[in-house]
């Protein structure tokens, strides 16, 4: 599901505004978001695996009646801890870059003269703002993806090469008028078996609780707003502090 969203759900922070958001295809329903208001969202079903499908979903937005877009939210992604290091499937590593990877330059590129003729620059670009994660910035593995006995190589390299992409796009789109920035989230629930594995997560976070759909609202937010105008090709780390790499424990907290 995409999510269109004029004004609604983003906050009076960017009211008026135009929304194109991938990634709504679980928990999302537009008729419920267009309840809670103002503004109305509309959701569009797309396969973001290929260019030609890229392309589609520009043009399906633009039957909408759209002859601008503000803000592109790339955030459609695969979960990629499903298989062990020595047995991960060729086919899983296609899905991730096609739609990590390759799937955000090509919407980004349709999008773009949409993207262009939205946006007031250089007080207020218009916005792409592309998901990543902090395993797109530092290396390793999370501790409850290795005690479910999955490795997550594939998923970080494709979140480490989706970075580089919204980085050089940011290079590119700058100059007309288009600021491309990265959401770098830290563990985030979506799914049960995360919540499942919160004792484990959670000891690797100093700010000692998962994320949730506030911290990354309020990060999309700032991205989408005027008080963002003048940052471009940059990361925002939203983890409780995960990459800080050190928790000090509770017994040292005690004592000192």
């Amino acid at each position: 599901m995409v999510s269109h969203v004029n004004g609604c759900a983003i906050d009076i922070l960017v009211t008026g505004k135009t929304a194109l958001i991938t990634g709504g295809a679980t928990g999302i329903a537009a008729e419920e978001l267009t309840k809670i208001g103002p503004g109305v969202c509309y959701s569009i079903e797309a396969n973001l695996t290929s260019k030609e499908a890229c392309e589609k979903l520009a043009e399906e937005f633009q039957k909408l009646g759209n002859e601008k877009l503000d803000i592109l939210v790339n955030n459609a992604g695969l979960v990629g801890f499903s298989a062990p290091l020595t047995d991960f499937p060729e086919q899983v590593w296609d899905d991730m870059y096609n739609l990590h990877v390759k799937s955000v330059f090509y919407l980004t590129i349709a999008c773009l003269p949409l993207l262009e003729k939205a946006s007031n620059k250089p007080i207020d670009p218009s916005r792409v703002i592309i998901t990543g994660s902090i395993l797109g910035i530092g290396n390793g593995q999370f501790k409850f993806t290795q005690d479910i006995g999955s490795c997550s190589l594939p998923y970080c390299s494709s979140k480490h090469a989706v970075h580089s992409v919204a980085k050089n796009l940011a290079v590119h789109l700058t100059p007309r008028g288009v600021n491309v920035n990265i959401l770098a989230p830290g563990v985030v629930p979506v799914r049960q078996y995360l919540h499942d594995k919160n004792d484990v997560i959670v000891t690797e976070i100093p700010q000692g609780r998962t994320g949730n759909e506030t911290d990354i609202a309020g990060a999309v937010i700032y991205l989408s707003s005027r008080a963002s105008s003048w940052v471009a090709g940059t990361e925002i780390v939203v983890d409780g502090g995960t990459l800080l790499n050190f928790k000090i424990s509770d017994e040292y907290i005690k004592k000192f």
